[in-house]
């Protein structure tokens, strides 16, 4: 996706198709399509996408007519600058001030009303970069999260300075990609204490395990659960709630590393095999398809794109 600066669009029509091709299919009505106007830029920075938009009013809308099994499933992060605005998602339907951060997931209908001109900054971050944690940020979408102190301000600030000459592409996109993801994280930590399963602490300790030990190719739910005295069905039960089984997760978060060594040009030199096996792949073999499903890029892709 080539990074565009200042697209003008007049009507609706234009706006659905870009911003469509952004984020995901979806519809823009006005009473006044003709007369719509808005400004997108946008930019790429590692596996994410961060567009700033300026419009006058419209409805925008992703419904179960728009969502289709082949589209790339983002979590959206709305930084909202400046007018009225409505977000709707699940049960939830909310007015969201300027200043003020939200999410909205677009595997599920979501609707935004804008009454007025409205400016936001939208993240696109992949749901699979979110592992775990999906699910938390899935039951707080529609919800205004404010940015006026502590982490919220911190992030807010960051999402406000996306396109002023921050490194986006290669090992520097791809760690603040991940310092991003972290910022996000840390906003939206759903840990009110009616929430947190009472198994989240043995949770919690086998997730710090496995990515400590996520280089040692002997590593499965064999060996974990043997490590944390349970079963491995109880293992694999304790991951039922996410939304990546406990294979899938540790898959995933094997190849997010080796994706962010592909992309490091100190490691330009380094085969690709070494790479994998540096993280628990000893056969490189299905790799690519692997890194082809994941994140949309084959190793090759990665390596010299």
């Amino acid at each position: 996706m080539a990074e565009r600066k200042g697209i003008c669009l007049r009507g609706t029509e234009s706006f659905e198709a870009v911003a469509s091709g952004l984020f995901a299919p979806l519809r823009v009505t006005d009473p006044d399509p003709r007369g719509f106007q808005a400004v997108v830029d946008h930019t790429v920075v590692g596996p994410m996408v961060v567009a700033r938009v300026r419009a006058t009013g419209a409805v925008v809308t992703r419904d179960d007519r728009s969502i289709t099994s082949t589209d790339r499933e983002w979590m959206h992060f709305n930084l909202h600058h400046q007018g009225p605005l409505i977000a709707a998602q699940a049960d939830r339907t909310t007015r969201v001030g300027p200043g003020e951060l939200f999410a909205c997931d677009n595997t599920r209908p979501y609707r935004l009303i804008g009454a007025d001109r409205i400016d936001m900054t939208v993240l696109c971050v992949p749901r699979a970069s979110l592992g775990g944690y999906v699910s938390s940020i899935g039951r707080r979408t529609a919800l205004p999260v404010p940015t006026g102190g502590g982490i919220g301000r911190l992030l807010g600030h960051a999402l406000s300075t996306t396109d002023e000459g921050l490194p986006r592409r290669g090992a520097a996109g791809t760690h603040l990609a991940d310092a991003l993801t972290a910022l996000l994280l840390a906003a939206f930590a759903d840990t009110s204490p009616e929430r947190v399963p009472v198994t989240s602490g043995l949770v919690d300790r086998i997730r710090a395990y496995v990515l400590a030990h996520l280089g040692d190719p002997r590593l499965c739910a064999e060996q974990v659960a043997r490590r944390h005295h349970i079963s491995v069905r109880h293992l694999h039960a304790l991951f039922q709630g996410c939304d990546l089984t406990f294979a899938a997760w540790v898959r995933h978060e094997r190849l997010v590393r080796i994706r962010r060594d592909l992309l490091d040009p100190s490691s330009a030199h380094v085969s690709t095999a070494v790479i994998a096996a540096r993280w628990g792949v000893p056969d490189p073999k299905h790799l690519g398809r692997a890194m082809k499903r994941e994140f949309g890029e084959n190793v090759s892709e990665l390596r010299h794109g």
